[in-house]
């Protein structure tokens, strides 16, 4: 029976420093070496819809139609903890029953069949979804519809007219060849799509410099089942809701993104790095908030993952170096942050900050698309790895923080897991920004602790006035946290084809 790979890329390899490795078995009492699962499931026996095929293909080519089980569960699932814990203990989502792969000029007479079969489908991209866009509850055939073969692509006065199926990396190489970027740099870089940016309203690792992807997008292409909207192309616009409007968060609920008018910019001609150690994360917090000029890149570690960063770099002289100052200094929850600027140099010392030059920085921007790989080693081993992101302003950020590692605390002690929890403050903005959670548990009940441990941190979220999600969406699994009038509001864009997804 064939198998399928539910984690994240297609490498099963990521470096890791010893001394890294042996902070996570001493701490979860596993042996490296020990590899307790591939990280791939069985295929399972799934009926073929042969009238399906047959009407589907009286408007696509054989080649853009797939009844195939393995292709189908591919299409029918996405990366977040949940579903990968769920796939792992044999818990499958529903499957689609058919996975097509239309040209933008297929779009129409497709969603046209579909509209009169009364036929659902979903919208299936890159396939990074963590918050579960691709889940839905079965009311009769579903099929999904891969932007796979959606790749226009010309570029006119600095905007790129592209097609929503092309991969961030892929997009950025062929924008480079002309010494172009669109500044749009999420860590799934390598496996997201345009059109699941846009679907997901993303915001990328230099959004202090480039804008997030609202930011980035002046136009857009949506084939709905009552119509084509196409918005000019054109600098700006005031015309009421436009296309570009729809698209932005729509998740796959509004209509099929074909084409997204992105801005392109030249790539910097120069870029500056530097890294610094404080003395902790209130004081971070504080240089943070009081920057006059945002450099493109500005990350703060709390000392969690500072310390595991410190762990996870070759023992060097230079190392030694920065732990005896950080001892001379008295830093007893020292906080790394890193900076990039471009063009131009607004990297101030923060106070009373121990200097690590720039290859910090440096190392951070050379592996920034690769850490996805290291949860997949966790996986392997039985830990489950999950982040949950969202915003505050500068008052309520020392606070978030604190709580939500005190939540998580309370919900590991409660349950009995092994686990632990880091974060980083990234995107900054003068009146907040976002703080990325990280965290670990290793479990006897992995769904029921991870769903704890998850509800514990959300609820922490709105008790602290904040979203649930900076840059991730909501998905199906964290809608319940959407405020109702909000909900109602979305419900008027909805489109029959595409609603069905909970």
């Amino acid at each position: 029976m064939p198998a399928v790979r539910v984690l994240y890329g297609t490498r099963d390899k990521y470096e890791i420093h010893p001394a890294a490795v042996r902070e996570i078995e001493s701490f979860f009492g596993i042996r490296w070496s020990d590899i307790l699962w591939d990280g791939k499931v069985q295929v399972p026996d799934l009926p073929q819809d042969k009238k399906l095929k047959e009407d589907l293909s009286g408007m696509l080519d054989p080649d853009k139609i797939s009844l195939d089980p393995q292709s189908r569960l591919i299409h029918s699932f996405g990366l977040s903890s949940n579903e990968i814990a769920g796939l792992k203990a044999g818990r499958y989502p529903e499957i689609v029953d058919a996975v097509v792969e239309p040209e933008a000029k297929d779009l129409p007479g497709l969603i046209a069949f579909l509209k009169s079969r009364k036929i659902h489908s979903i919208i299936y991209g890159g396939g990074t979804s963590v918050n579960g866009s691709l889940l839905y509850k079965r009311k009769g055939l579903t099929i999904a519809i891969s932007t796979d073969r959606l790749k226009e692509y010309r570029v006119v006065d600095n905007i790129a007219i592209v097609g929503s199926g092309w991969k961030g990396g892929e997009l950025e190489k062929k924008l480079n060849e002309s010494g172009l970027t669109a500044g749009h740099f999420p860590e799934s870089m390598l496996a997201s799509t345009v059109g699941g940016w846009v679907a997901t309203k993303a915001a990328g690792q230099e959004s202090n410099y480039y804008g997030s992807i609202e930011d980035r997008t002046i136009g857009a292409v949506v084939v709905r089942s009552d119509g084509i909207i196409r918005d000019t192309i054109s600098p700006r616009e005031s015309s009421g809701i436009m296309a570009k409007d729809i698209a932005l968060g729509s998740e796959g609920r509004y209509g099929v993104i074909t084409e997204v008018a992105l801005k392109v910019q030249s790539l910097p001609k120069k870029r500056f790095y530097r890294a610094f150690i404080l003395r902790d994360f209130e004081s971070g917090i504080d240089y943070m908030r009081k920057l006059h000029g945002i450099p493109a890149v500005v990350r703060l570690s709390d000392a969690e993952e500072t310390g595991f960063s410190l762990n996870n770099t070759e023992e060097s002289f230079g190392i030694r170096y920065v732990r005896s100052r950080i001892r001379s200094m008295g830093f007893e929850k020292p906080c790394l942050i890193i900076m990039i600027d471009n063009d131009q140099d607004r990297i101030v010392k923060p106070p009373r900050s121990i200097s690590l030059g720039r290859s910090p920085a440096v190392t951070w921007e050379r592996d920034r698309y690769e850490r996805p790989y290291l949860g997949n080693e966790l996986w392997k081993r039985g830990i489950i790895p999950d982040t949950l992101e969202t915003s505050a302003i500068w008052d309520n950020m020392a606070t978030l923080h604190s709580t939500t590692l005190l939540e998580f605390e309370r919900i590991r002690e409660e349950r009995g897991f092994r686990g632990f929890i880091m974060s980083h403050i990234s995107h900054v903005y003068d009146q907040g920004a976002c703080i990325y959670f990280t965290f670990a548990i290793m479990s006897g009940n992995e769904i029921e602790d991870l769903s704890a441990v998850r509800e514990a941190i959300l609820n922490n979220f709105i008790t602290q006035g904040s979203p649930v999600t900076h840059h991730h969406g909501p998905g199906t699994l964290m809608r319940k946290y959407v405020e109702k009038n909000m909900i109602a509001m979305q419900a008027l864009l909805m489109d029959p084809i595409f609603s069905e997804v909970e």
